[in-house]
Order: C-alpha cells, then structure tokens, then sequence
C-alpha cells in the first residue's frame, strides 16, 4: 500500500497563512488576478510571470478602496513607496508559504516566478467564485454528448472517460446555482433586517444571470433533446458485440484503475460507465433542475412579498411600529410584558371603521328589494355542447405515459418497430410520436428496450428515425 499524500510540509506547512490575516480580501483579489493574468480566457502566454509584473497586479488591487482599507494602515502616510512595501510583503508572504515559487524560463534561461501547483488550484477557485462565464448554455452536457459521438466514431476509450466527467460536472452545474439563489435568499434576508430591500442585487439578477445566461438552460425542451440524444448514443454503445466490448474494458482497466472497486464481481467497464452517465443525466433532470426551478421560485415569491411590504408599510426606524418594534426588542423581560400590556390597553379603545383599498371610498346603502327581480340562470344545450368541445379539445394533446405504454402493451409479444406502429387516426399518430419517449422514461425502461435503426420511415403526418422495441421479460 503506498504511503497517504501529505499536503501540509515543507514550504506548505502553512499554506493558508496569507489568508488569515487583515489583508486576506486584498491577498483573495491578487490571487485571482495572478490566475487571470496566467491561465485566464486573456492570458498572455508570451509574456512570462516576472516579478514586476506580479507587483504591478498587487499595485492595482489595493489602488481599489474595497481592498485599500484592509491592506493598508490609515494610521501610518500612503504613498507610493509604502504600496510597493506591501506589494513586496505579500510577493514575499506567498513564495515563503507556497503559492507562488521560483522557476527557471526554459527559453531565455531568465529567473520568473510561476504559481505552484497547489496555488494555481486554488487561485482558479477563488477566480471561479465571482466568475459566470463558465457556466455557459448547457455546456457540460453537450460536451458528454459530444464525448460519447467522438467514442463511437473513434473507439477512443478515453472519450468515454471524458463523457463520464463531463456528466458528472451536469449535476454539480446544478448544484451550485441552487447554493446561488440559497446565498442570494440569505442576503435578501438580511438586507430586509437592516431595512434596506436588496433591489439592485435583484435587478442584476433579472438582467444578467437569469435574462442572459438561466433563462436558456430552464429550457425543458433543450434539456429533453440532449437528454435524449444521450441515451440513444448510450444505447449504442450498450449494443457492440461482446468481443469489442471485451477489449474496450481491458483498455479502460489500464487507463482508469479507479474503476476497479465498481467492477466486483466481473462487471463490464463500458456498461457501468453508460450506467453511470444515464444515472447522472437523469439525476439532473429529474432531480436538480427541479429544485434549482423551486428555489428560483422561491426567491422571486420572497422578494415579491418584501416588496410589497415595503411599498405599503413604513418599516423606517422613526416610524410608530419601528419604535416600538426597538422598544420591545430593547427591554427585558419584565420590560416586554409591560410593553405588551401598555399596547394592548391602546389598541383595545380602538375602532377599525375604514380600511383604504386603492383608494376607494366604500359607503354602506341599503340594498332594495325589487319584486320580481330574481334572475333564473339556464344552461343551453348550444353552450354546454360548446363547453364539453373546448374540454375535448384541450385533452386531445395531454398525453399520458402511462396511457402510451399500455398502448404498446398491447401489440403482442416480442419486439416491434415504431414504422410497424399504426398511423391513421390523430391519438395513433400521438401514440407513434411519443412512444419511444414513454419507453425510455422511468417505468417504460421496466418493460421496453429501445434502440435506434439506421433508417427512416415517412407516414401521411411525419417523417421520424425508426426505433426497435423490445420487450422486456417480467421480472
């Protein structure tokens, strides 16, 4: 057994000092400026990470007031040559603690500087936190889809690897934008504390994070197609001979050994890695983006209700209920039973008369009788007719899964295909439409094996892939 990787020794012993002192906000910012300017979307590869230019990006962050208070002292003079000592200071503090090291230009043989390899970890981190860019439309699972084309025109196993990360990372997309509206309910919460509606943190939330960047990954028909897409490639894959699938889990065994301890008991590696990647998919779709659509409900339905409170009640400090509200909360408690007591002998002498609605002034008049006057209400047959025809018509296109599936039961044993499938009336044409869809769901894959043909079919009313169904044997 080899011997447990040690991080914190040598030179890291005290990795996260930097980080604990006054000045941590202003060393977090140089850290991610060093990632920006190395391995960021603008990074200049020719220009070498000298030692003036990592002061320069020290210089340019505290020039920032957010960053200049921690970093220097108001009591001693600020000038320049005391923001060049700092920036030497922190230069120093992150070579003695081992975020940045010494290295040697392979080109020119000139000393530079380099982040080590814990601190370019690290610094994306930090880069990552404040950084949407790369949570672009869907990109993870387009890239699985992508991988998993790239192993069946290839039969390059390392695709497969890569499909199988890219799955994994759908899931944690997801999860971070739930932890992100959970801090952004947190927040909401406490700017109402302080009496302060967070509008401008809503607004750039409308505009930027859901109008440009959620807004079309909410999308259920974007998340169904490449959904789908990736279960038929799966399905593919599943149904290679068994002497080619043999080798491919002889080359994942040496590329990947970590798969070992999931492959007891002879297992294939190809078919746990599709398991594992369909498992993820469905997981994101039938798990977290749900949740991620209640807690963005859940945001919006909280700010809408602060908001309304805010506009029709006065919530300020020097208000009458914002007095007594920091009364109560100031007394103890002998205090606040006397406030409470003192309230309610004012409020019993009161009397609710008017409450203003909008503006209008409602008066009480007596409502006269008319003889005669009772209106008898009857249903026509013309308009209940009408009634049950708009019924009829809204129900036509709900298709039900399970009503589809115990459609397919019906056509006999064995296997089918969905150009066998009969597409005359309107619900046979539904039922072909969605077929392949409700065998593929949680409890069509019970009793239905799809798999896509290579050929077309053209009916009256579509032109569609052809599918093979095969039915399961009752367990």
């Amino acid at each position: 057994m080899s011997a447990p990787a040690i991080f914190f020794q040598g030179v890291a012993e005290h990795f996260f000092r930097p980080l604990t002192w006054q000045d941590r906000e202003a060393c977090a910012a140089v850290l991610r400026g060093l990632h920006e300017r190395v391995h960021g979307p603008q990074a200049d590869y020719a220009q070498a990470l000298t030692r003036e230019l990592v002061l320069e990006i020290c210089l340019d962050v505290i020039a920032q007031p957010a960053y200049r208070e921690g970093a220097l002292s108001t009591a001693q003079a600020v000038n320049a040559e005391a923001e060049r000592g700092y920036a030497l200071n922190l230069l120093r503090a992150l070579k003695e603690h081992g975020w940045v090291e010494d290295y040697k230009d392979p080109i020119d043989l000139q000393p530079v500087l380099k982040l080590t390899r814990a601190g370019k970890a690290f610094a994306e981190t930090f880069a990552e936190l404040d950084n949407a860019r790369h949570k672009t439309r869907q990109r993870n699972m387009r890239s699985a889809r992508k991988a998993l084309q790239a192993f069946l025109d290839n039969q390059d196993e390392d695709e497969l690897l890569d499909a199988h990360d890219y799955a994994s990372r759908v899931v944690q997309d997801l999860q971070d934008d739930i932890e992100y509206f959970r801090a952004l309910m947190q927040s909401l919460t406490r700017e109402a504390l302080m009496h302060k509606l967070a509008w401008d943190e809503f607004n750039d939330f409308l505009e930027r994070r859901f109008g440009k960047e959620m807004s079309v990954r909410l999308v259920a028909d974007s998340v169904d197609r490449h959904r789908g897409q990736i279960v038929e490639l799966l399905d593919q894959i599943r149904a290679w001979p068994v002497e080619q699938r043999e080798r491919t889990d002889a080359a994942l065994r040496q590329r990947a050994d970590w798969l070992e301890p999931m492959l007891a008991g002879g297992r294939s590696a190809t078919l746990w890695l599709c398991q594992r990647v369909e498992a993820l998919i469905d997981a994101a779709c039938e798990l977290k983006l749900p949740m991620l659509r209640s807690e963005m409900h859940n945001y919006v339905r909280r700010f809408t209700s602060l908001l309304r409170q805010a506009l029709s009640l006065d919530y300020g400090a020097e208000s009458p209920m914002g007095l007594t509200l920091a009364g109560i909360k100031a007394a103890d408690a002998a205090g606040k039973d006397a406030w409470l007591e003192r309230l309610g002998q004012r409020l019993a002498t009161s009397e609710l008369r008017l409450l203003p609605v909008g503006g209008l002034r409602w008066t009480q008049r007596e409502r006269q009788q008319v003889e005669g006057d009772e209106t008898e209400w009857q249903v026509r047959l013309d308009s209940r007719l009408e009634a049950a025809l708009r019924r009829a018509e809204a129900e036509a296109f709900v298709i039900s899964e399970e009503r589809v599936l115990s459609q397919l039961g019906k056509t006999g044993e064995g296997s089918l295909r969905l150009s066998d499938l009969a597409a005359r009336r309107a619900d046979e044409v539904l039922t072909s439409l969605h077929a392949v869809g409700a065998a593929r769901s949680l409890h069509g894959r019970e009793r239905w094996q799809v798999r896509k043909l290579g050929e077309r079919f053209e009916t009256a009313s579509f032109i569609a892939d052809d599918y093979e169904l095969r039915r399961l044997p009752k367990s």
